[in-house]
């Protein structure tokens, strides 16, 4: 369980009751996975030697909440520790006993007017009464605990950029942030550690991806790009090197072995500025940071303060700035408007507030003034379910609270179900199935709120995303009421699109929360059903990550139908397959051939024994891989199945090629070919051919490995599919390479480059061009 310290800070006789109260009250307001303890000077200070001022300060750092308590009298200390939280990034409620205020201290008022907005300080709240205190407390911190426990999810695999137009969240315009961009651009320059820490939507991602765009305009090398979240280190080392199609050597180390592997895929790249994007796990972060090269930039976002080199704060723009900004969005000039520049102070100076109001402004035609008259009477107190005020989100809530207000009531609608999703995306089909709506309806809606800046649209696919704000914010008013339909939408939506990967894409991270929320919620239909989705096409094309397989061992767990455990148990033996855990593959694999005998599948059967041999074999127990595979056989014989043959076959011939008796290997292969012809299956017909000619080739006989490498190329040809026929060249380049025909064999590797490029195959680029530089290296001592 977690500890977190909360300072309270107040002048110590003049609130002693109330101080006393919290210090008894905090203790009982955790939960399950938090424990909450109060820090008072009078109670909790220790016998020291240290100055009061460094006591105070000691105990201040170390804590995750600060909490001011005011009343009339002014305590220099007690402004110092509120300056302090807030320059060190601490979160920070302010309390303000509303009595006697006519015998206020003039400064403590002055100070009290000074934090009147979010963004400059945070709004204090009023109380008259110990109960009134205590309630109020109780409210915030339910509030605040929910924010901190709240998952950022990072992406599973990183960008590697070459281009600005291949970096996201690019602004088209950045306005009011030129001296930071030339400031991180000059210490990244030396290799620098740079994180640009700030309040959420202050506009960090945006000007990350303004200084990368700048370091690749500048020809300063490669921007490996990665959006963190809260993932542990592990999942954020994955995923750089997924991007570098090395995921699952990764996941196969541990420890500082890994650290060391992906330090050295990332000096072996082109790479050399890294961007960590949306960090909130300090700790992963530092283990990550170890992986990365010394002659290698980093760049790192977040809200949190975390020890790195150089600190940079984002806060507000500048006045000026910010009615420039107000202005560009709402494409008209306000530089001489005094009701924009109070509407700028109002939103706090905020980046994505003042969008928000520009487009508000723009779409619905008001001036300034009028948007003011919605938004400046708005309490701070607001009547609604969720208080933002301690979270440093009472202006955005006004602001958000005033654009909601002038939606029609299906966008109204819409905008609120982003708070039932696992996060602030969706494309239009999963909220059109989550709302019962067509998607017509959902499409005009969609449309409306991004035109209020509300949503925007991914270029490239039908995904809407809210600002983070905006979708906290809509968690706050709907308490996710849609979850149970958005479960059932998550299962609908990836049944349908099952071999569609882009679609399962675009909604990866509300399918795995609505799993995750099927499990929590025991409802074992849906968590089943979307694992079983997921294990088909989309696991072989895009691999899984540590969540995914905690919900896969989920689904294994509760699944009730046998069918269906043994596909997921096959798939999760494929993972630890993947992955270099051969025993646990072979647990799985174990266990899903006693659910094939048990229910009687001889199909399923051959195929359990088959893997089991394959693991056998590479676990070095050659006899008791040929037991199993001749088992497969029998009965592949017995049931008379010429696919059951081919997929025994294949596995007899991988595992005779361990042996390195590529006699056998051919022999196997040649009888696979004909099975395949008997068969008319041609992806059966062209892997035999494929690996009939390395066996052929293993053997010396390179004559025999062209034709069939050529056969090979010939079905690729004929099913128009280009990476088929990639294999087939490579495999060809590779014989004629092995003749010593140097000119053909670079004929042919250059066009499977060519081919393998436009499929994106990077283990294979890699490969090729290996070959190809041994080859130039031939030809130059041939002339």
């Amino acid at each position: 369980m977690a500890k977190l310290d909360i300072f309270i800070s107040s002048k110590m006789v003049e609130l002693a009751a109330e101080r006393q109260a919290l210090h008894e009250l905090l203790p009982t307001l955790g939960n399950e996975l938090i424990r909450l303890r109060a820090w008072v000077f009078e109670d909790d200070a220790p016998a020291s030697n240290q100055s009061i001022r460094d006591v105070y300060l000691n105990a201040l750092k170390q804590s995750a909440l600060y909490i001011g308590l005011f009343w009339n009298q002014y305590g220099e200390w007690t402004i110092d520790e509120f300056q302090r939280a807030t320059e060190w990034s601490i979160d920070r409620h302010i309390y303000v006993k509303n009595l006697d205020a006519d015998q206020r201290d003039p400064r403590l008022q002055a100070f009290l007017d000074t934090q009147s907005d979010v963004i400059s300080g945070i709004t204090p709240k009023w109380f008259t009464t110990i109960d009134d205190l205590r309630e109020q407390i109780r409210k915030s911190l339910e509030i605040w605990l929910q924010d901190r426990l709240q998952r950022r999810p990072g992406d599973t695999s990183a960008i590697i950029a070459h281009d600005p137009d291949d970096l996201p969240n690019l602004p088209a315009k950045l306005i009011g942030r030129d001296e930071i961009v030339e400031q991180v651009g000059e210490l990244l320059a030396d290799n620098g550690r740079v994180l640009l820490q700030g309040f959420g939507g202050m506009g960090k991602t945006a000007l990350a991806s303004t200084i990368a765009a700048d370091w690749l305009e500048n020809d300063n090398g490669a921007v490996l790009w990665l959006k963190a979240g809260s993932e542990s280190a592990d999942s954020m080392l994955e995923a750089l090197a997924r991007a570098f199609e090395a995921a699952a050597d990764i996941a196969k180390v541990t420890g500082n072995d890994k650290t060391r592997a992906v330090r050295q895929l990332l000096n072996d790249s082109d790479a050399t500025l890294l961007v960590l994007d949306d960090v909130w796990d300090g700790a992963a972060l530092s283990q990550v940071l170890k992986a990365v090269p010394r002659k290698m930039a980093a760049l790192v976002t977040a809200r949190q303060r975390y020890a790195m080199d150089d600190i940079i704060e984002i806060g507000k723009l500048d006045q000026r700035k910010a009615v420039e900004l107000l202005g560009y969005h709402a494409r008209q000039n306000f530089k001489n408007d005094p009701d924009a520049a109070e509407l700028c102070r109002q939103v706090g100076y905020h980046a994505f507030a003042l969008e928000v109001a520009g487009k508000t402004l723009k779409v619905d035609r008001v001036a300034p003034a009028e948007l003011l008259k919605r938004v400046v009477n708005t309490p701070h107190n607001i009547a609604m379910p969720e208080d933002f005020a301690e979270e440093g989100r009472t202006s955005i809530t006004e602001l958000l609270d005033a654009s909601l207000h002038a939606l029609d009531k299906t966008s109204q609608a819409v905008f609120l179900a982003f708070g039932s999703l696992f996060v602030g995306s969706a494309t239009s089909e999963l909220l059109a199935q989550t709302m019962q709506l067509d998607s017509r309806t959902i499409d005009d809606a969609l449309t409306t709120l991004q035109r209020r800046g509300l949503a925007d649209r991914s270029k490239s696919t039908t995904v809407y995303q809210v600002h983070d704000l905006a979708y906290s914010y809509a968690k706050a008013i709907s308490r996710q009421h849609l979850l149970p339909q958005v479960m059932q939408a998550a299962l609908t939506y990836t049944t349908t699109h099952v071999d569609d990967l882009d679609a399962l894409d675009a909604e990866r991270e509300n399918i795995l929360g609505a799993a995750q929320a099927a499990q929590d919620s025991h409802n074992p239909d849906i968590l089943v059903g979307i694992m079983g989705a997921l294990c088909g096409t989309y696991l072989s094309a895009r691999g899984h990550t540590l969540k995914f397989l905690e919900l896969l061992d989920a689904a294994i767990t509760v699944v009730e139908d046998d069918e269906m455990r043994y596909v997921l148990l096959g798939k999760r033996g494929n993972t630890y397959y993947d992955r270099g855990d051969q025993a646990n593959a072979l647990r799985c694999y174990q266990h899903a051939l006693e659910l094939a005998r048990q229910v009687g599948n001889q199909e399923r059967e051959v195929m359990a024994l088959c893997v089991i041999g394959k693991v056998r074999a590479e676990q070095g127990q050659g006899e008791d891989a040929d037991r199993y595979l001749d088992a497969a056989e029998r009965l592949a014989q017995e049931l008379d199945d010429d696919y059951l043959r081919a997929f025994v076959m294949e596995q007899q011939g991988y595992c005779a090629q361990l042996r390195g008796d590529f006699a056998d290997t051919q022999r196997i292969y040649t009888e696979e070919v004909t099975l395949a012809l008997r068969l008319g299956d041609d992806e059966t017909h062209f892997y035999a051919l494929l690996n009939l000619g390395v066996a052929d080739n293993k053997l010396g006989d390179f004559q025999s490995a062209i034709a069939n490498h050529q056969l090979a190329l010939k079905i690729a040809e004929k099913q128009k599919n280009p990476i088929w026929m990639a294999f087939a060249l490579q495999a060809i380049g590779e014989d004629y390479q092995e003749m010593a025909d140097y000119r053909q064999a670079k004929s042919h590797f250059e066009q499977a480059l060519t081919l393998c490029q436009e499929s994106g195959l990077k283990t294979n680029i890699t490969e090729i061009e290996t070959f190809l530089q041994k080859i130039e290296n031939h030809l130059k001592e041939q002339e």
